[in-house]
């Protein structure tokens, strides 16, 4: 006896046709509801949505973005998902994108240039209908021509080129004045400082914060104790120990969040203790400084909510929003927790 099980049946998708036929009007009038005109009368708006909803319907997405043109996706490019400003500046894109409908391509171009290139290359292929962009080099010219022939607006996070593109970005100049005034509040005046390179916004207007706030109290940045030529774990590592080795060693030490972890390693290496023998600030505040004990102090970004302002932003240039560039400052906060502490016999 055949026992063979019948073949499970799909139910049809419903179709635009069946939605205006459940709720009793036209298709043009189903289209105009789903479409969020404004002309429709809240009644009727209201029937059709419930005839979407009891037919379980859902508008295909690939057919309306080939009748507009629009794809409702966004390429968004970050340097390194690891870091904490990659990985919460994407969350916050994706919080705003997907309450805003649309969906979004996240690529990871490791801070190399030929690999951003191909990345960006990839995302016009595809026609994204625009871009959010932590770019890894973002003075350097052949990124900014290639920004300059895409097709679709481009706007940047956590960097600036000029003023032709949208950038959203944290205040890291007035952070990390913060960060070394409080220090030398505590009678610290020689305090390193180890983060990325200038060839990045963050690089540079840390490096300007630092300047100034030495400058303010009368100390000139020694370029001994400032190291700014890497990115990774193991370049913080080697940074700290090179810098926390000299003869005459900082007694402050302010760092980049993504290299909290390399310094500290370093200093365990030494045998150095905080904040007895060192102080210590973070610029970008993480779960390991939180969670660290003592707690490092820090200076905290909000990097999700930058990528929502950004996701926003780009949502209203592929809209049609045609007012100049925007430049837009997300400020930080001051954690003060236990990791810095007065220096003993300072004048």
């Amino acid at each position: 006896m055949d026992e063979t099980k019948p073949a499970k049946v799909t139910p049809a998708r419903a179709t635009i046709s069946d939605v205006a036929r459940h709720a009793g009007v036209s298709i043009g009038t189903v289209s105009r509801v789903l479409n969020k005109a404004r002309n429709v009368k809240p009644a009727l708006q209201r029937r059709v949505l419930d005839a979407a909803a009891a037919l379980d319907y859902r508008p295909d997405s690939f057919a309306q973005g080939m009748r507009s043109k629009k794809t409702h996706v966004i390429g968004v490019i970050v340097p390194d998902l690891r870091n904490p400003l990659s990985s919460e500046a994407a969350a916050g894109v994706e919080e705003e994108l997907t309450q805003q409908g649309y969906s979004f391509f996240l690529a990871n171009s490791r801070y190399e240039r030929g690999r951003e290139e191909n990345i960006l290359n990839e995302f016009a292929r595809r026609r994204v209908d625009g871009i959010i962009a932590i770019l890894a080099h973002d003075q350097d010219p052949r990124t900014v021509e290639q920004l300059r022939r895409l097709p679709m607006p481009v706007v940047l996070l956590e960097r600036e080129i000029g003023a032709e593109f949208d950038a959203v970005r944290t205040d890291q100049v007035q952070g990390t004045y913060r960060a070394t005034r409080y220090l030398a509040a505590l009678g610290h005046r020689r305090i390193a400082l180890i983060t990325v390179p200038t060839d990045n916004m963050s690089g540079r207007y840390r490096l300007q914060g630092y300047t100034e706030a030495l400058a303010d109290v009368g100390v000139a940045a020694n370029p001994d104790l400032i190291h700014m030529a890497g990115y990774t774990r193991d370049y913080a590592v080697n940074a700290a120990y090179s810098v926390l080795s000299m003869r005459n060693k900082p007694t402050a030490l302010i760092v980049s969040g993504g290299m909290l972890p390399g310094v500290l390693d370093a200093m365990r290496q030494l045998n150095l203790s905080i904040p007895d023998e060192l102080s210590l600030v973070v610029l970008g505040d993480t779960e390991l400084a939180a969670l660290t004990r003592p707690g490092i102090t820090a200076i905290r970004y909000d990097w999700a909510q930058t990528g929502r302002v950004a996701a926003r932003l780009t949502i209203s240039r592929i809209g049609g929003s045609e007012t100049p560039p925007e430049r837009v400052i997300v400020p930080y906060e001051f954690i003060l927790r236990e990791s810095c502490q007065e220096l003993v016999g300072a004048v």
